[in-house]
């Protein structure tokens, strides 16, 4: 089953990197499925990246999503090799220049969509524009690169609208750093959120696909960044 639902999100974004939230469950079946099917992971603790590498998975597949950290972990992700780190904190952001010099920082945003997902999970990670633009200019300053910007819509999210509201908060970012900084940032991280079905019964994966990859398109009509999916 995970075969199947990792090879339908590839088949719907072909464009896109796909990221599997270890968290969600770190058997090592999984893990080493996932590894052979060429997916990257993402990781939010010590534990879930020892279980990873110890797979013979190369950190440069491999991105430490956890916004809420320890200087000695990040310090540790960075040793084992781990470059593309998740922030939204000046706090973190410190930490990070100071124990992974030069790694490549993304920032979390937050966006709407708590009405329309069974969990919205904007309350729990992220930080408001102003603040995202802030952040970025200041990774720079501090030797990091900044790489990018990340959101989640929420979990069991049945709104497609809801991806075209963060990718125009996305926009607002891309290009007032290029404008005011002369920063260009590389790649979207959209994270997870797409719908099953349990009880209700939702649209299949190409249709949020083919709306997303419009907005996507429309925004970004030079040609959008990297994009990567969890």
């Amino acid at each position: 089953t995970i075969g199947r639902a990792y090879d339908d999100l590839v088949a719907s974004f072909d464009y896109a990197d796909i990221y599997y939230a270890v968290k969600a469950n770190p058997a090592p079946a999984i893990i080493s499925l996932l590894r052979d099917r060429g997916a990257n992971f993402d990781i939010a603790s010590r534990y879930e990246l020892d279980k990873v590498m110890g797979l013979e998975v190369d950190a440069a597949r491999i991105s430490y999503g956890n916004t809420i950290k320890k200087a000695a972990d990040i310090r540790y992700f960075h040793e084992r090799g781990v470059r593309l780190f998740a922030t939204d904190s000046e706090d973190d952001l410190v930490n990070i220049a100071r124990e992974a010099p030069g790694a490549q920082v993304y920032v979390r945003v937050l966006t709407d969509g708590s009405q329309t997902a069974d969990w919205p999970l904007s309350r729990k990670f992220g930080c408001e524009t102003e603040m995202a633009v802030e952040l970025l200019t200041r990774a720079q300053e501090l030797g990091l690169e900044p790489y990018g910007v990340s959101f989640h819509v929420g979990s069991q999210q049945r709104e497609i609208g809801s991806w075209d509201a963060a990718l125009a908060k996305v926009k607002v970012i891309f290009e007032r750093l290029q404008q005011e900084q002369g920063i260009v940032l590389k790649m979207i991280n959209m994270g997870g959120g797409f719908p099953a079905n349990y009880i209700s019964r939702t649209n299949d994966l190409a249709t949020y696909a083919e709306e997303i990859t419009r907005f996507l398109q429309e925004d970004f009509a030079e040609g959008f960044p990297r994009i990567i999916l969890e």
